[in-house]
Order: structure tokens, then C-alpha cells, then sequence
């Protein structure tokens, strides 16, 4: 089944050749070839005329659609067809413009060849294809989220997720307004979030290998994992992916004395980025992120890149204090039993 918009009007043969010319009539039907093959249901542009050179020439313009809604759509917009004739009016017949709307009833159809292959293209493909281009996308979007997430700030990446939602709330009211949406824009549109997410995963990882120049910083702990001392004989700690380790014990309690100066080793044992930070005295983290120039116990570096080393040194009155990982505060976090 086809839909057919057939557009009829009569031109003098005398004005034939001005019709034909550049910037004319037909060579701009001609190009409007390029516009339709964009649409979405478009099958075929035909232009046609009489082969009479003197008085009057017919000529007949249709555009072929697989669907009603398509012709629909394509005739209630701009451009079109019958647009560009009414351009040309000034060399018409007065009168002799008409715009039908056909539909065409087929037993065999010219197109049937290319709509069995196309068919069987997709029934061989597309089981392939989309479950493969499903999965590549989910990693990437994992990938990339997640290195993304590892950079940022708590307050950052709340926003980034509230951003990343409203974004996929706008496309999905888009999409859903659109039954028939062009292949280009889904493409479109999957390519414009490959590319932010491969974007954002390289300045992560930019970000990444940047935090990992450490400050002056003495040396680290050369013992076994969870080991609870350091070559000098103080407190040390091992940071993984996302948890602090002692003994063993992932995100422990670790007893300190109180009204002493105590330094803990710290040793990032993981792939990503991490730190310490111990809370406030009214049991608040004074600052978002560790900053020793904010009067915060925080480590020295406040950022540790994997495989590197810092400390901490803090003195504490009697209580239980809270540390955490400000990359990672919901998972990476322990408590300091002082007295």
C-alpha cells in the first residue's frame, strides 16, 4: 500500500524554458529530492510532463509515502511540494493548479524486491545488532558515570545525577511525543551521550592522574596489608575500593589517646582516588571536602592517587569521632575511639 500526493498544473510552452533554467521550477523540485529522502515514510519523488511542445504542457508532480501519517505530516509542514510551485506562480496557467491526496491499491508493487530485502537485512541484523549496541552503550554509561562520580565532590555529583535525570526525563517526553521518530535522531541523540560520557570519563581520568602528584610526604608503610603500624612504630591504615582497612577490618573503630598528637599512616591501595577526613568537633564535617588550611584534621595530600601514600595528624579530647573518604562518604568511612 502507498500513499500518493499528486500535484498537477499547466505550463505555457513558451515559459517551459525559464521553468527549466537554474533556480527555476523543476531543477527546485529536483532538489527537493534531497529533503524528502530525510523524511521519515518517504518511497519515491516522480515529476512527469506532456510531451506536447506547443500550447499548454501538464506536468506531474507525486511524492510516494508508506503511510498515511507520513503524507500527512509532510504536507501540513514547510517545505513541500506544492510550496515550491506556488512559488512559481507567475509562469502557471492561472487555475490549473491541483494537489490530490491517493492512495494506491496494489496486487504487485515495484517496490516488493527491495521491501523483502530490507525485511530480511532486518530480520537477520537487527537480532544482533541492538542486543550488542545495548550492551556497548550500558558499559560506557557505567564506565563513564562512574569515573566521573569518583572526581567529584558530594554537592557535584548530586547535581550531576539531578541533571543526568531531567535530562532523561526531557528525551523520554520527546520521544514519546513522536511515534515515529527518524533513525538520525535516535542516532542523534545516542551519539550527542557517548560522546559527553568518553568526554567526562577522559577528564576524569585527566583529573585522576593529576591528583596523584603527592606533597612532601614521609614514608609509607611497608608492612602487610591491615597492618595497624608503620616503620615508625605509629598508627597506619590502608585505603581500598571503597573502604578503609586495619586488621582486616574493613571501615574500623581505631582506639587513639587522647591530648596527644597522633599521626596515621595512610596507604591507597585501590585503583581510584581517596582521602581522610575526620569531623568537627560538634560531630559535623566543618567542610564539604578536607582542606588543612580550614583548621580540618585532614590527610596531607587531601587527595591520594592509587598506589600513594600520606598522613594525618590531629590531637583529640576524650569521644568518639567519625572519619570518612570525601570521595566516597557513604561507603568509606570509620571512627575514632579517643581516650
Amino acid at each position: 500500500m502507498e500513499y500518493i500526493q499528486t500535484i498537477l498544473f499547466q505550463i505555457p510552452a513558451a515559459r517551459l524554458e525559464q521553468a527549466a533554467e537554474a533556480g527555476g521550477l523543476l531543477p527546485e523540485l529536483d532538489a527537493h529530492r534531497a529533503f524528502l529522502k530525510q523524511q521519515p515514510g518517504f518511497r519515491d519523488l516522480r515529476i512527469t510532463r506532456s510531451i506536447n511542445n506547443e500550447g499548454n504542457i501538464l506536468i506531474v508532480v507525486e511524492t510516494r509515502w508508506s503511510d498515511d501519517d507520513s503524507l500527512v505530516r509532510y504536507e501540513t509542514n514547510e517545505p513541500n511540494a506544492a510550496g515550491i510551485v506556488r512559488k512559481h506562480e507567475n509562469i502557471l496557467v492561472r487555475d490549473s493548479l491541483q494537489v490530490l491526496d491517493m492512495e494506491a491499491l496494489r496486487t504487485e508493487s515495484s517496490w516488493a524486491p527491495l521491501e523483502a530485502a530490507e525485511s530480511a537485512q532486518a530480520r537477520v541484523m537487527l537480532p544482533l545488532l541492538i542486543p550488542l549496541g545495548v550492551l556497548a552503550f550500558a558499559l560506557l554509561v557505567v564506565y563513564g558515570l562512574s569515573r566521573v562520580y569518583l572526581e567529584l565532590s558530594k554537592g557535584a555529583a548530586t547535581g550531576l545525577a539531578a541533571g543526568i535525570a531531567a535530562g532523561i526525563l526531557v528525551i523520554a517526553f520527546y520521544l514519546a511525543n513522536r511515534p515515529r521518530v527518524p533513525g538520525w535522531q535516535i542516532a542523534g541523540i545516542m551519539l550527542v551521550v557517548a560522546a559527553a560520557l568518553t568526554g567526562g570519563a577522559i577528564w576524569a581520568a585527566v583529573q585522576d592522574s593529576g591528583g596523584t602528584t603527592e606533597a612532601s610526604v614521609s614514608a609509607s608503610p611497608t608492612g602487610s596489608p591491615g597492618a595497624t603500624t608503620a616503620a615508625g612504630g605509629g598508627l597506619a591504615l590502608n585505603m581500598g575500593d571503597n573502604f578503609f582497612e586495619l586488621n582486616g577490618q574493613k571501615n574500623p573503630t581505631v582506639p587513639v589517646p587522647a591530648g596527644k598528637e597522633v599521626t596515621i599512616d595512610l596507604t591507597n591501595k585501590g585503583i581510584a582516588t581517596h582521602n581522610m577526613h575526620v569531623d568537627g568537633t560538634s560531630d559535623t564535617y566543618d567542610v564539604p571536602f578536607c582542606d588543612k588550611g580550614k583548621g580540618t584534621a585532614c590527610s596531607d595530600p587531601n587527595i591520594i592517587g592509587p598506589a600513594k601514600t600520606a598522613k594525618i595528624t590531629f590531637t583529640l579530647q576524650p569521644g568518639t569521632y567519625n572519619f570518612r573518604c570525601d570521595f566516597h562518604p557513604l561507603l568509606m568511612n570509620g571512627k575514632l575511639e579517643v581516650k
